[in-house]
């Protein structure tokens, strides 16, 4: 008899004297799986969401159902022209606007009139900056601290990947953008 057939009758010969062993080590392995999917379950609620939008039409739907879900939004970018083509998205922040809710719009460059117009009650923040910057974000409930949601935008067409944070996924990021809509409100405002 090998020592591995020694030890496997043992372990069989010690069992008949504790009957419940095996349930024992069962309820043990399956108490060791819960904790660790429980752990594994917790973990994924800080982390960030992602989506690809291979066509700005997608884009554009994402960013209606992004804004709808807010009670204000600012939305910071480098031109304004995407917003000029969708009268969907017009209409959201408009309905927005009449319900009261804060619209803002941070942008480097002067907004042509007619959005001006579309959007009446918005308050459009023209940075005057010569260097366009790369930071393209839109923040929802900025003005609700703990409810505030942020959507980051990278890349272009057919790669362009947004990510999504809330106050578990990215609290600092939510707090560094705050500060860049505070610093380019005051660019804004300086002589």
């Amino acid at each position: 008899m090998t020592l591995v057939g020694i030890g496997y009758a043992w372990f069989f010969s010690e069992a008949k004297e504790l009957p419940h062993l095996e349930w024992l080590i069962g309820s043990v392995i399956v108490e060791v799986v819960a904790v660790i999917l429980m752990l594994a379950k917790k973990g994924l609620k800080y982390l960030p969401d992602t989506q690809t939008d291979k066509e700005p039409k997608d884009t554009l739907k994402f960013m209606e159902s992004f804004i709808s879900t807010g009670t204000s939004a600012t939305v910071v970018s480098n031109r304004v022209s995407w917003l000029s083509a969708n009268d969907k998205l017009i209409l959201i922040l408009q309905s927005k606007i009449e319900k009261g809710a804060r619209i803002e719009i941070i942008t480097p460059n002067e907004v042509p009139e007619a959005l001006r117009e579309k959007l009446n009650g918005a308050s459009f923040i023209v940075t005057k900056e010569n260097v366009s910057p790369e930071a393209r974000f839109t923040l929802v409930n900025g003005d609700r601290s703990g409810a505030e949601k942020l959507a980051i935008a990278r890349g272009v067409h057919p790669d362009h990947e947004i990510t999504i944070f809330d106050n578990n996924s990215g609290p600092q990021i939510i707090a560094m953008a705050k500060d860049i809509i505070r610093k380019s409100k005051e660019l804004a405002n300086a002589p």
